[in-house]
C-alpha cells in the first residue's frame, strides 16, 4: 500500500507524517495488520469524489457540490477527494468540514503549496506523483463519484470505469450530470456502444444521475 496511516491501528496520517511515510513503507517495522484492519475500516464508508478545481460558470455547481457535502457528513460518510482547497473540490470539503464530518485529502507533492492544498483537512495524504495519488484514491474507496470539472476530473472518472471494465476492483461508478454538464460525454458513450466499441454490460458500469437525491438513493442501496 502507498496510502494507509503507519503505527498503531487508529492513528491517522497527519500532514506532517506524510513525507516520512512515504519514505518509510519499506521498512520491516510497517504495521501492516494495523494497516489493513484501518483500511478495511474506513474504506466501508469512505466516498471517492472527483471535481474540479474550478467552481464553473453556474452557481449550481457550487450549490450542488454543497448539498452533497450535507448528505456525506449527515450519513457518516468519509469524503475521500483530490486534497484542493479552490473551485468545488473546496465547496465540498468546506461543507462536510462545516457539518463535522470526515475528510481525507490526497494531494501530490507538486501541488502540497498553501495556495492550493486545503488547510482545513488534517488528514492529508502528500504523494510523490498523480499515480500514487489516484492508487491511494482508488485504496480508500467503497463507491466513486464524479462532479463537475474538467480533464482531470474526466481522467480520473475513465481509469476508475476502466478499471471496472478490466475487473481490477468491482466498486461502483456514479456521475453526478448536474445541469446536464455532461450530456455530451454521454453521447460519445452511447455512440461507442451504437458502433460496438463498448458492450452493454461495460456501458453499464458507469451510473449517472440528474441530481443529488437520486445519488443519494442509489449510494444507499449501494452502501447499506
Amino acid at each position: 500500500s502507498v496510502c494507509a496511516p503507519h503505527g498503531n491501528t487508529g492513528e491517522m496520517l497527519s500532514r506532517s507524517e506524510s513525507r516520512h511515510y512515504f519514505h518509510s513503507l519499506s521498512s520491516p517495522d510497517f504495521a501492516i495488520v494495523h494497516h489493513s484492519q484501518l483500511l478495511q475500516r474506513m474504506v466501508m464508508g469512505s466516498i471517492c469524489v472527483f471535481c474540479g478545481s474550478r467552481t464553473g460558470r453556474l452557481p449550481l455547481y457550487a450549490e450542488t457540490a454543497a448539498e452533497f457535502g450535507r448528505f456525506l457528513a449527515s450519513a457518516g460518510h468519509t469524503l475521500v477527494y483530490g486534497g484542493g482547497s479552490t473551485g468545488i473540490m473546496g465547496v465540498l470539503a468546506d461543507t462536510v468540514l462545516a457539518e463535522n464530518g470526515h475528510v481525507i485529502g490526497v494531494i501530490t507533492e507538486h501541488l502540497a503549496r498553501p495556495e492550493l492544498m486545503h488547510a482545513g483537512v488534517a488528514d492529508m495524504r502528500i504523494m510523490r506523483d498523480m499515480h500514487e495519488r489516484k492508487s491511494c484514491m482508488h485504496e480508500l474507496a467503497a463507491l466513486y463519484v464524479a462532479l463537475p470539472g474538467g480533464y482531470g476530473t474526466l481522467e480520473e472518472l475513465f481509469e476508475a470505469v476502466t478499471w471496472a471494465q478490466l475487473e481490477l476492483h468491482s466498486t461502483p461508478v456514479a456521475l453526478l450530470n448536474t445541469g446536464g454538464i455532461y450530456d455530451g460525454v454521454i453521447q460519445v458513450l452511447n455512440t461507442m456502444a451504437d458502433e460496438q466499441f463498448l458492450t452493454g454490460d461495460c456501458r453499464r458500469l458507469m451510473h449517472v444521475f440528474a441530481d443529488v437525491p437520486q445519488l443519494v438513493a442509489w449510494i444507499q442501496s449501494r452502501l447499506a
